[in-house]
């Protein structure tokens, strides 16, 4: 294990058998293992033999073959077989290789491994989050299952560590490197046989109809040359189409016939395609093309206008309808079946934007909401209800907000990909996802003449980066976006500036510096008569003060923000200032006053990762009280809101 991580369990919010010092990794105990797996696949058939030597023993084992001869299939039925072997979980991803699609970068799964893996700490540097990834799962028996992985760079970065877990990657290549550092022991899987197609087609069509034309069935067995994919979609139109007889099935495929199996299944797709109605064939072809791996229904009704024909394209095994009631689709359909169609994309991007505007309004109530650029006609955004709401719809649609950025910004819809990464910015920040910010306000540098919105990505974006502790980087945007906010002589985006220099420095411990930035932001916003940026420079003021060991001067600046701030949210800010003056000045009593205060502030405004900071902070004022058994049960609090946020 790396010597940088230490891990330690949590039972009930106490660490077991030892002292956690800052910067060790803890990880939740008596927390549901994970259990990723995708329901297991209905009507498996055969392999028997492949099923027999994959994965017996611990290690990395590689299943790689052509599109649609059912590798996901096979992987997905071994691990629910076996899910008994793994009692630390089974984490499942599928890194859509081969995708139309981007594929997923291995920073976003490692991630999005730690957070169900439940590790507190996690840093934001993506090479320390792969040590760490290694360093939790290192003496856990977990099912790791890669499916469509593009190459052996994808998958390295997500073998766990330690010699107990079991990996299971699937891919269209052979992934030799993986054979040569690693030691993966990786099988070709081949097309099933005759039998066994036969014994698919039995499944899905049952067995009287299957023996009423015996060589129909083995020509229809013939045309989709093992392919468990074409397969199905043969025999999901069949299914769809009782009256008509396999032999004339059969002769329609026969159109198709060609020595390469490989192009069974564009072959069949061709056929099935033919038989759709233009409405059929519209529909499929627009979700072929929605940004992101799959879509909700209400995504749904904005693109296409109609949600009446998806259930005849999920009975021809062209659409997937998965348990959380969102659609997907195979990537061989969509490269097959993808159209382009400029106001239908419009319509379902002006419609995750819409709908990420209402929701971060809940996220964040209070200021001025932006104005959006009008809505496509036939947008039909959807309206959360509150920050539970709001959350929960971004989690669910994060992956195509940010392909929805991607289209965006392909398109030349520069307003819209501004809109749609300040939208974002909230949910990022409460999900720690400084990593997503970054990308989404990066593709806002588009602008060539000095704009205050060129301004606003510089400084946005360096505050992503100053999150993600990319500091360097953090500071040399910022810096731009002060040298265009004096160009242009706009006082209000350069004390914005100042505001976003002073918390970037202060995470490096520059008071001094930083100090100097919330001084003059607190100038400009008077100039400005801006009393709600002036509340939040009075308190960044008393802050650094604070921070510099001078508390008279700074509990003079605390309370003064304190008295301008005009909403709850800023009041509560300004109590933990001075919550941390007090309790420098050796005064727990009134610190912890403090404190309260914000907690139930914080409590009511609803912001999890601030309850959650502020209990942290009570912590030390509560014991200086003697109130140890308080300030354990908030610690435990706290703990229990951090990993609730990671997960």
């Amino acid at each position: 294990m790396p010597e940088r991580f230490r891990v330690h369990n949590v039972v009930n919010g106490d660490v077991t058998g030892t002292v956690v010092q800052a910067g060790e990794v803890v990880v939740q105990a008596g927390r549901p293992a994970p259990r990723q797996l995708p329901a297991s696949p209905s009507r498996f058939v055969g392999r028997t033999s492949d099923l027999a030597g994959l994965a017996d023993r611990p290690g990395v084992h590689a299943v790689v073959g052509i599109g649609g001869v059912g590798k996901t299939w096979l992987a997905v039925h071994w691990a629910h077989a076996n899910r008994h072997r793994f009692p630390d979980g089974q984490l499942f991803v599928d890194l859509r290789g081969f995708s139309p699609d981007q594929p997923m970068v291995p920073a976003v799964a490692v991630r999005g491994f730690l957070d169900a893996l439940n590790a507190f700490d996690v840093p934001p540097d993506p090479h320390a989050q792969v040590a760490l990834y290694r360093s939790v799962t290192a003496d856990k028996r977990l099912l790791v299952v890669l499916d469509n992985a593009a190459d052996a760079a994808q998958v390295e970065p997500l073998l766990p560590g330690g010699s107990s877990c079991t990996v299971l990657v699937t891919s269209r290549r052979q992934l030799t490197s993986l054979v040569t550092r690693w030691g993966t022991l990786q099988f070709r899987l081949g097309p099933l046989g005759d039998a066994e197609s036969h014994d698919l087609l039995v499944a899905r069509l049952g067995a009287v109809r299957v023996a009423s034309d015996p060589e129909a069935v083995r020509r229809i067995v013939r045309h989709c040359a093992g392919l468990p994919l074409a397969l199905a979609i043969v025999a999901s139109r069949a299914q769809t189409s009782p009256e008509t007889p396999l032999a004339r099935i059969a002769d329609e495929l026969g159109q198709f016939d060609d020595e390469d199996p490989s192009n069974s299944v564009p072959a069949v797709l061709s056929w099935s395609l033919r038989g759709l109605t233009d409405a059929q064939s519209r529909v499929l072809g627009l979700l072929a093309a929605a940004p992101g791996p799959d879509i909700g229904p209400a995504a749904v009704g904005s693109l296409t206008g109609s949600m009446s024909e998806l259930q005849a394209l999920e009975r021809l095994c062209l659409l997937e309808r998965k348990a959380d009631g969102r659609y997907r689709m195979h990537d061989l359909v969509r490269a097959q079946v993808r159209v382009e169609d400029v106001e239908a994309m419009r319509r379902v991007v002006d419609h995750y934007l819409h709908t990420a505007h209402a929701a971060d309004r809940c996220l964040q109530p209070h200021g001025s909401p932006a104005a959006l650029p009008p809505m496509s006609r036939g947008c039909r955004p959807e309206a959360p209800a509150d920050v539970d709401a709001a959350l929960a719809w971004f989690d669910a649609e994060h992956q195509c907000l940010l392909a929805a950025v991607d289209t965006a910004a392909e398109h030349g819809w520069h307003d819209v990909v501004r809109h749609l990464a300040r939208t974002l910015t909230t949910y990022h920040h409460r999900r720690d996802q400084a990593d997503a910010d970054i990308r989404t306000w990066s593709l806002t540098l588009h602008e060539r003449t000095r704009s205050p919105a060129l301004a606003t990505s510089h400084r946005r974006l360096g505050e992503a980066l100053a999150r993600a502790h990319r500091y360097p980087e953090a500071l040399t945007h910022l810096r731009e976006a002060r040298v265009l906010a004096e160009q242009l002589g706009d006082v209000y985006q350069l004390s914005h500036v100042h505001r976003a220099l002073a918390w970037a420095l202060g995470r490096q411990d520059e008071d001094v510096k930083a100090l100097r930035h919330a001084q003059e932001n607190l100038r400009l916003s008077r100039e400005l008569h801006d009393t709600v940026s002036e509340a939040h420079a009075l308190n960044a003021v008393a802050w650094f003060t604070a921070r510099l060991g001078d508390l008279g001067r700074a509990r003079t600046f605390g309370e003064a923000a304190l008295a301008a701030q005009p909403n709850p949210e800023g009041e509560a800010s300004c109590r933990e200032t001075l919550g941390y003056v007090e309790l420098r000045a050796h005064r727990p009593d009134r610190s912890i006053e403090h404190y309260e205060r914000a907690l139930a502030l914080r409590r009511a405004h609803g912001y999890l990762r601030h309850v959650a900071s502020t209990l942290e902070r009570m912590v030390a004022p509560l014991r200086d009280l003697g109130r140890d058994e308080e300030a354990e049960a908030l610690s435990r609090e706290a703990e229990e809101l951090f990993t609730r946020l990671r997960r």
